[in-house]
């Protein structure tokens, strides 16, 4: 294998492994039950159709409700404090050293918190709950199976968005009623971006100025997928120092492998072909394929072969973009 073509892999293989060492986890769905003035419920999923699968999630909220009655005369009635629940791990009661919370409203009126909190968890974490309530005895005796079956019944359908799903029950009926069904998180766009960068083809160094629009769409509240066509108006000089021009229009797609919704890590391909040429840079009916990681926020990194006809005289490429 030539030099050029093994510092190709060799960057190939950097971007890969830079791309794919994610941190698990990510935005979750929301599911918010205001219950009554003693109690409420805030559920947090990676998918909230899961609750509609199984049983799962009643029979933690009725394990933790039956060790909590096997342990209820220890805890304290004369202060705060916060019950920590790991399914089938532990229970833990902790003092806590707050006095009073109070809420602020849009209407800057403030409302009294929960004196107490109960946090709730599974080993494989596909729920955290998080139950607000004053007295102990409002705990353990919640009706978690008949709130949660209201719940799943006034579910929305599935789709792509994360959710944000307030209830609260009916005053006829007292069931669980849905009150708010909002999408959270980033959404669809389109972009439009510009920036420079600095390639490097056949010992040749060659700048460019770079248009690109995107179509950017969501998953779960994180920009996930891109489609994109952008234009490098690649430039250098000859030796009469007269400007020698080419123009590579493309078309690409990129995956963002982060689940950090401020911190993205995008990484796809691209394919592009010459529509203007000048000099011999480049030969005719040139095209180049490559990938595109981008590095940093402003940052892309992008190996690349440059082919003429179908894969003949194939080179080695690299670029460097910055976002403007």
């Amino acid at each position: 294998m030539k030099p050029s073509l093994r510092l190709l892999t060799l960057l190939c293989l950097m971007s890969f492994q830079s791309v794919f060492a994610q941190r698990p986890g990510g935005p979750q769905d929301t599911i918010y039950y205001h219950g009554n003035e003693n109690l409420n419920i805030y559920i947090l999923s990676s998918d909230y159709h899961k609750l509609t699968k199984d049983d799962q999630l009643q029979n933690i909220l009725l394990d933790f409700q039956n060790k909590l009655k096997e342990i209820k005369n220890m805890v304290p009635s004369s202060s705060s404090y916060k019950i920590e629940y790991q399914y089938n791990s532990k229970i833990e009661i902790l003092k806590s050293d707050r006095i009073a919370s109070f809420t602020i409203s849009e209407g800057k009126s403030l409302k009294q918190d929960f004196q107490n909190q109960a946090l709730i968890t599974d080993p494989g974490s596909r729920y955290h709950v998080n139950i607000g309530f004053d007295g102990l005895e409002t705990l353990v005796n919640a009706d978690f199976t008949q709130i949660i079956g209201e719940i799943i019944a006034e579910l929305p359908e599935k789709d792509r968005y994360l959710r944000y799903l307030e209830y609260q029950p009916e005053a006829t009926t007292n069931k669980a009623k849905l009150i708010q069904n909002r999408p959270s998180g980033y959404l669809d766009m389109l972009s439009l971006q510009a920036g420079v960068g600095a390639n490097v083809y056949r010992s040749k160094f060659l700048t460019d100025i770079t248009g690109e629009l995107s179509l950017q769409l969501n998953q779960k509240g994180i920009l996930r997928n891109q489609i994109y066509v952008s234009n490098n108006l690649m430039f250098s000089f000859d030796e009469s120092n007269s400007a020698v021009i080419n123009n590579f229009t493309n078309i690409g797609y990129r995956r963002n492998f982060s689940n950090q919704r401020d911190k993205p890590n995008w990484l796809g391909v691209e394919f592009g072909t010459l529509t203007k040429r000048s000099g011999d840079i480049f030969q005719p009916n040139t095209m180049r394929f490559g990938f595109n990681w981008k590095a940093a926020k402003h940052i892309t990194v992008a190996p690349q072969m440059y082919f003429d006809g179908f894969f003949k005289n194939v080179s080695p490429g690299f670029r460097i973009g910055i976002g403007l």
